[in-house]
């Protein structure tokens, strides 16, 4: 037998061994590759859960950012209506005690004796006294109304906050 012809098995045993070595690596390759795309896929979607995550709860914190603002708003317009009410009943008590006291000097100008102008001034005095104890307990009683009500849309929002972030954190 020539060489050439003891050769060939040989060559041909080296092909296939060739070939299935070749194969091998491409099916390895192939697996190693589907790997990757599947651990980067993975990765992937659980980037795209954290960045949900995180959007709802930045969107969370604007909504109760804005819930904040607008419970602050409504608080003050409260204040501010009812200092304005309280305002103009002062007022109205000054000008009524202002009224009294000119219709008090009318009257002192008009007395015949020191008796009946001392006792006109006493009863003036004794009523002034007792409508000035009068208005401003009811003006105190007003403005402990007005703090309340004033203070009922914070204290909702401070509620709302204790009930929404006094939970423990979600793993």
């Amino acid at each position: 037998m020539s060489s050439k012809a003891k050769a060939a098995p040989a060559m041909e045993a080296g092909v296939e061994a060739m070939e299935s070595l070749v194969k091998q690596g491409a099916e390895v390759a192939e697996k190693g590759f589907e790997q990757a795309q599947a651990a980067v896929k993975q990765q992937m979607e659980e980037a795209q859960k954290h960045a949900a995550a995180m959007q709802k709860t930045l969107e969370e914190a604007i909504a109760f950012g804005r819930g904040n603002l607008e419970a602050f708003v409504k608080a003050s317009t409260i204040l501010t209506e009812g200092m304005q009410e309280m305002a103009r009943a002062s007022l109205a008590f000054g000008q009524a005690a202002f009224a009294e006291g000119l219709e008090n000097a009318k009257a002192l100008a008009g007395v015949k004796s020191i008796r009946e102008a001392l006792d006109l001034q006493a009863s003036f005095a004794k009523t002034s006294t007792e409508r000035f104890i009068a208005e401003t307990t009811k003006l105190s009683e007003h403005s402990a109304k007005l703090a309340e009500k004033a203070m009922a849309p914070m204290i909702e929002r401070v509620n709302l906050a204790m009930k929404t972030f006094g939970k423990p954190i979600a793993a």
